[in-house]
């Protein structure tokens, strides 16, 4: 067998957006892994990924893993890996997942077979609550196509922490009062070496939830530890979206593939440095965070679950420090977020001879960043020594909010007023009450050019000279 040597024990990737064929790989570049997988009739579960990984043992190519990119948990959920025989029981897979941890982020496994879950018991990556339930700090993403139930349920990607060692397969429940289980259909793998399935009925059904009733606590204090004990990549917030003004390379890519501009890439890294200070975003929910507000549809996409996000309507569980979709801390403290809200707003109440559109500008912004109406309320009154009815007036009478909501006379509002521009052209260079006063004497001009003609007046500054070409730039783009 002529098994591919390596200098060192760096692994060969390959990454894309749309999705790799597994086998095409495996016959172009590693053939004998091939051959070896043909000779055992051994079943890849996936034959695409988005991710394709080298196995490198002693400096030896002696396997592969792949990887899809869970679209509704926004994770990378391992889809296949396989070991060629002579090098299995050193510990590869564990390997594989410590490295991917302690490099990037938690992956989570895509329909795991009986022996990985052994294997994540095996190196503590799981824990067996009872003979049979395991409770793993790796996730197990079930596709939606491979999901059963015992009620009606919708045709949606399933995600859990849960394993049943008796019926070899995944577990989920989704409704407790009402005795609602959903589970993964069977793999082959599963069916042809394991002889020991239990059969699964409504006696099965109710001895599952009267189990996660009577383990409540149990069952999530064994999640919780288990994911304690992982070694995990801890971003900060400037390794998400970049130092000062500048962009981190995971915002720069976005940019750069055109998946959004450069402007609204501002918004939402100023949203989330907000949030963040807020105690609103952990560090491990940071990348999440950053993928949500990217992703301009934030309809929720999974709905059988009992219970959801408050903010994102999409399932979480109890043991949960952070939504898994939208990123959001389920358990931030809103004193502490209300009191770093007022903090950056940064004006202080014998600064209040701003005009009340200043005002509506911020509470608007809030409201538009999904802070909760309430709280953008709280925020604008103690910050600005206004009253709401006061700012709700001035808000109806030009037709900017109305029932809770911003109108499309509000948007218009929102993008139009000087501060908008301030910050998208990042001009905090220049004093805002200077230039907002000159913007509102020439507002019969077109506002780009009120920004390049406010700029100009000041020479030949190089950050100004900088500013006064991205201005340009923009206005030729459009």
């Amino acid at each position: 067998m002529d098994i591919i040597t390596k200098d060192d024990n760096t692994q060969k990737v390959f990454l894309t957006e749309n999705t790799l064929d597994v086998r095409e790989i495996l016959e172009e570049h590693y053939p004998y892994i091939l051959k070896s997988i043909r000779d055992e009739e051994f079943l890849l579960k996936y034959d695409e990924c988005n991710l394709f990984k080298e196995l490198v043992f002693e400096k030896k190519v002696v396997g592969f893993c792949s990887y899809d990119f869970s679209r509704e948990f926004i994770t990378a959920s391992m889809n296949n890996i396989y070991v060629l025989p002579e090098f299995r029981g050193n510990g590869i897979f564990h390997d594989e997942l410590k490295r991917t941890m302690e490099d990037h982020n938690k992956p989570s496994i895509m329909e795991p077979t009986r022996l990985i879950v052994e294997l994540l018991i095996k190196y503590g990556l799981a824990r067996k609550v009872t003979d049979n339930l395991v409770a793993s700090a790796i996730e197990f993403v079930i596709p939606a196509n491979h999901v059963m139930s015992n009620e009606d349920y919708a045709n949606e990607e399933l995600s859990t922490h849960f394993y049943d060692l008796g019926i070899s397969r995944c577990i989920h429940i989704l409704d407790l009062k009402k005795h609602h289980v959903a589970y993964s259909s069977p793999l082959n793998y599963d069916l042809i070496y394991y002889d020991d399935i239990n059969a699964i009925d409504d006696d099965y059904f109710n001895y599952i939830c009267n189990l996660f009733k009577d383990n409540a606590v149990e069952l999530m204090n064994s999640v919780l530890m288990l994911e304690d004990n992982l070694a995990i990549k801890n971003y900060t917030l400037d390794e998400v979206i970049g130092k000062g003004d500048e962009f981190s390379i995971y915002i720069e890519s976005l940019i750069d593939d055109a998946h959004v501009t450069r402007s609204k890439a501002l918004e939402i890294k100023e949203q989330i440095r907000e949030e963040y200070e807020a105690g609103m975003i952990l560090n491990e929910s940071l990348l999440i965070r950053l993928a949500y507000l990217f992703d301009e549809s934030h309809e929720p996409s999974i709905t059988s679950h009992d219970e959801t996000c408050p903010y994102c309507s999409m399932p979480i569980d109890d043991h949960d420090r952070y939504c898994h979709f939208c990123g959001i801390n389920l358990n931030y403290n809103p004193d502490v977020m209300q009191e770093s809200l007022i903090t950056t707003l940064n004006t202080h109440e014998s600064d209040f001879s701003e005009d009340i559109r200043f005002v509506a500008y911020k509470f608007l912004r809030l409201v538009d960043e999904g802070i909760d109406l309430d709280y953008s309320i709280f925020t604008i009154e103690n910050n600005y020594n206004i009253l709401w009815d006061n700012l709700n007036g001035f808000l109806d009478k030009n037709g900017y909010f109305t029932e809770g909501k911003i109108t499309s006379r509000g948007y218009d509002f929102l993008n139009s007023h000087p501060l908008h521009f301030w910050q998208k052209y990042q001009m905090d260079i220049v004093d805002y009450t200077d230039f907002e006063n000159y913007f509102y004497s020439h507002s019969d001009s077109n506002p780009k050019e009120i920004c390049l003609n406010y700029l100009k007046q000041f020479g030949d500054d190089e950050y100004i000279v900088d500013l006064i070409e991205e201005i340009q730039h923009d206005c030729s783009d459009n």
